[in-house]
């Protein structure tokens, strides 16, 4: 597989107008465009050097065995939205009213990245997880896989867990995927992907 993909930052207008005017009518704080702007250049680059440096969608395409067919566009604005992987999107304040760390920067690509990279052409496992993990609510089943190989990636190129391992404020869904993981391996969950996948695509 080739490092062929490339991730285009683009500033989300009207998004990030129509928040703004939602935030300034209830008198709250919002990002300034030159702020917005700023980040979005500053992040640009931090991810580009951690591409070079860790041909991060190779890494992403060897682990799920899949390229995206779409364009790897996110859109940045200011705040009122959590990171979504569709649309793809990151906002440059967290709920803090602080800006993300950059390595929390990366820690955010990784993840949405992955639900992109998990989530086309990929039916024959989603319904096995339906099925398998029928009594767990739908973030759950969402994400262990994810975060297995989110820890897989951390572990293979940086020798430490995903930021998300260590938090204490993360919701339930979230909190219960994490908590699969540690519990049974990363590597269960992962092979449990491919094997799933390659049963039930024959």
């Amino acid at each position: 597989m080739s490092n062929s993909k490339k991730v285009n930052f683009i500033y989300a207008y009207p998004l990030d107008a129509e928040l703004r005017r939602s935030f300034t009518e209830r008198e709250q704080i919002y990002p300034e465009r030159a702020e917005i702007a700023e980040v979005m250049k500053r992040w640009g680059g931090i991810w580009q050097q951690t591409v070079d440096e860790h041909e991060i969608h190779s890494v992403l395409e060897t682990i799920t065995k899949r390229v995206p067919t779409r364009n790897l566009e996110c859109f940045i604005f200011g705040r009122g939205l959590s990171p979504k992987s569709t649309p793809f999107m990151i906002p440059i304040w967290n709920r803090n009213h602080e800006q993300w760390s950059d390595e929390k920067f990366v820690d955010l690509m990784i993840h949405e990245l992955l639900h992109v990279y998990l989530v086309e052409d990929n039916e024959a496992y989603w319904n096995f997880v339906r099925d398998k993990y029928s009594d767990e609510e739908p973030t759950v089943q969402n994400h262990f896989l994810l975060y297995s190989m989110l820890y897989k990636i951390y572990q293979d190129l940086w020798n430490k867990e995903p930021m998300d391992f260590s938090r204490d404020n993360m919701s339930p869904g979230y909190a219960k995927a994490i908590a699969m993981v540690k519990e049974n391996g990363a590597e269960g969950y992962i092979y449990e992907y491919y094997s799933a996948h390659e049963t039930l695509s024959d």
